[in-house]
């Protein structure tokens, strides 16, 4: 599968990771490569080896951020490489590690392709010219190349032939390049520079399709939708406004359900508050009997889906239940679907440390969108809502045991920065092993987005 890389570095790699206390094997750096190449793509090849070698697809690659469709939805992601890796590159002239580093991060856009996503990433045309490069990108990528124009003609052609999008970065429309599409970057967050901008785009080029990432918050994610950008990405998870919303009676009578649980009241009392509203308790039967739970007989009462089910499960079904409760709001599809990933990465990322309540941490997760969802500040959204101590501490003052959990997930969807993404992976193996936690996460996430957005109860 990575014969191409071998081409590249030249011999063959080990079959399998360095003993511990044993040295890797240098790898032959390609000819006419600076000094220190050799080693950059020793450590390219020992991940790409890791990642053939392992199941699902093998671990991740680099950052992965949530990009927001035209109807609010998230329908793709765009693909960074390491920061430190970034930074490496960019300090110098080094095409054969681009090469090899860039093989990865397209290799890693496959599972979303996969799944009927859309997967943005930056590449530059002197990586992109090699054929071993240029061949090895999945069919469906979007791919911004900055000096597009030096990209050699034949190669740019049988990247089109095989629907790979070409696309630039943003600048005068006149001198650019012909491209598939143009990446509008947020300087510092800055959505008005981006709508300037794509107002410029649409009177040179109308149909030119526009990307918009970086931006600061869901409200300006939202006006970048509304201007007409098909793909935006930024701080999903933060807003602008200070106004506050009241919360809604669908999402009182959710947080009294799961106080009921918090305080460890008998089941009989759940289950009568379940049944004093009809919706849900149709959808809880529904959920009971969902293929997801696998359950040999069917479920005909609430007083049976309570039982069965189990406070664990009921409590974990509220949740998700109460972040569906909201759908005023543009994007209120693609924050959804960002609170279930966000919380299923949480509980991954506690299992991982064998944190004795994994479950809560799924809940953490979810409740940290709930500002930006229910357009009302978090400490009063929370408030009818009976919290530990510890979920309370993480959500509102980033303080506790739990805190360090949610800044991971923070960082991982693109609300935190990748420098710090880098450093807080630290305490689960890397970057790489948290991106297959965040994969995973997203994936499972993915398969309840079309319930999620009906505002049917998920698995």
């Amino acid at each position: 599968m990575f014969g191409w890389l071998r081409r590249l570095i030249g011999g063959a790699p080990p079959a399998a990771g360095p003993a511990a206390g044993r040295a890797t094997p240098a790898a032959k750096a390609a000819p006419g490569s600076p000094p220190g190449a050799a080693t950059g793509l020793a450590q390219a090849m020992t991940q790409a080896m890791a990642l053939e070698a392992a199941p699902e697809g093998g671990p991740g690659f680099g950052l992965q951020r949530p990009l927001v469709g035209a109807r609010g939805s998230i329908t793709g992601f765009e693909f960074q490489l390491p920061p430190a890796v970034a930074q490496r590159l960019a300090a110098r002239d080094d095409v054969a590690a681009q090469v090899a580093h860039h093989g990865l991060l397209l290799w890693a856009m496959r599972p979303a392709l996969t799944q009927g996503r859309h997967a943005l990433a930056e590449v530059p045309a002197a990586a992109l010219a090699r054929p071993v490069l240029a061949d090895k990108a999945p069919a469906g990528a979007w791919l911004c190349v900055p000096d597009l124009v030096t990209l050699p003609a034949d190669i740019a052609a049988a990247l089109r032939a095989r629907g790979v999008r070409l696309g630039v970065p943003d600048g005068p429309p006149g001198e650019a390049p012909a491209a598939d599409f143009v990446w509008l970057r947020a300087s510092g967050g800055d959505a008005d520079t981006v709508l300037l901008s794509a107002q410029r785009w649409q009177e040179a080029r109308p149909r030119l399709p526009l990307v918009a990432t970086g931006l600061a918050a869901v409200e300006e994610i939202e006006r970048a939708l509304q201007a007409g950008c098909m793909l935006v990405g930024g701080q999903l998870s933060r807003r602008r406004s200070a106004s506050s919303k009241p919360v809604n009676a669908a999402a009182h009578r959710i947080c009294e359900l799961m106080n009921h649980l918090a305080l460890n009241r008998d089941t009989a009392i759940v289950a009568e508050a379940v049944r004093a509203d009809v919706a849900l308790s149709y959808r809880l039967l529904r959920y009971a009997n969902s293929p997801a739970l696998g359950l040999s007989r069917s479920i005909e009462s609430v007083e049976q889906a309570v039982l069965v089910l189990g406070r664990q499960e009921l409590s974990r079904w509220l949740s998700m239940l109460l972040m569906a409760s909201a759908t005023s709001r543009q994007a209120a599809a693609a924050l959804q679907e960002q609170a279930l990933a966000r919380g299923r990465l949480l509980e991954l990322l506690a299992r991982a440390d064998k944190e004795p309540a994994p479950e809560a941490l799924f809940s953490v997760g979810l409740f940290s969108m709930l500002e930006a969802l229910l357009e009302t500040p978090l400490a009063q959204a929370l408030a009818p809502l009976r919290l530990s101590e510890s979920a309370s501490q993480a959500l509102l003052h980033d303080q506790g045991p739990w805190s360090p959990y949610l800044q991971m997930a923070v960082a991982m969807d693109g609300s935190g920065s990748g420098i710090q993404a880098e450093t807080l992976a630290d305490r689960w193996g890397g970057i790489e092993a948290v991106q297959a936690l965040s994969e995973t996460a997203w994936a499972w996430a993915a398969a309840l987005a079309d319930s999620a957005n009906d505002k049917k109860p998920v698995a």
